[in-house]
């Protein structure tokens, strides 16, 4: 029941607050962590500042986070509506290293996403298939309790 490349899959989204109770969203409500925009429109766009990302009285903190390698997960589509989601793992040196925000845009669009976003990453950097653990988790305690999924289910037939 996994998709296949290439296979269609539908998109549906349900949020429920801590008593079960359906919220529902309005326009320009976001319930996942994602910046900044890597790829826009076929062409690798970065601009973490515009996007709020970094915070210009921490200078440190911004070039860390997009100009040292770090493990990241980024989500995109392709020219055809098709969903691409990529996970690297990093800081194991002679290992993997990370990704760069840069190099992170670029092997997004060596995929073929015309749109891409960096999601979270860091030691929240994780992917499972099938409820199996399929990558490296940078944190030495292994996966985190991160609240932000972005889950691909089987879907429901509708009537």
């Amino acid at each position: 029941a996994h998709a296949r490349p290439g296979h269609r899959i539908g998109v549906e989204e349900v949020v429920r607050d801590t008593a079960g109770r359906r919220v529902r969203l309005g326009r320009g409500d976001s319930v996942v962590s994602a910046a900044p925009t890597l790829v826009a429109r076929g062409r690798i766009h970065i601009d973490a500042a515009a996007e709020g990302v970094v915070d210009s009285r921490d200078l440190s903190f911004g070039y860390a986070w997009s100009n040292v390698r770090q493990p990241r997960t980024m989500a995109g589509v392709d020219a055809r509506g098709r969903l691409i989601l990529a996970t690297v793992d990093g800081r194991r040196t002679g290992g993997s290293e990370g990704f760069t925000l840069q190099e992170a845009a670029a092997f997004m669009r060596s995929l073929g996403a015309v749109d891409a976003l960096n999601l979270d990453g860091g030691g929240s950097t994780a992917m499972a298939v099938g409820g199996v653990l399929v990558n490296n988790p940078s944190d030495a305690t292994g996966e985190r309790a991160v609240g932000g999924t972005v889950q691909v289910l089987p879907g429901r037939t509708r009537p």
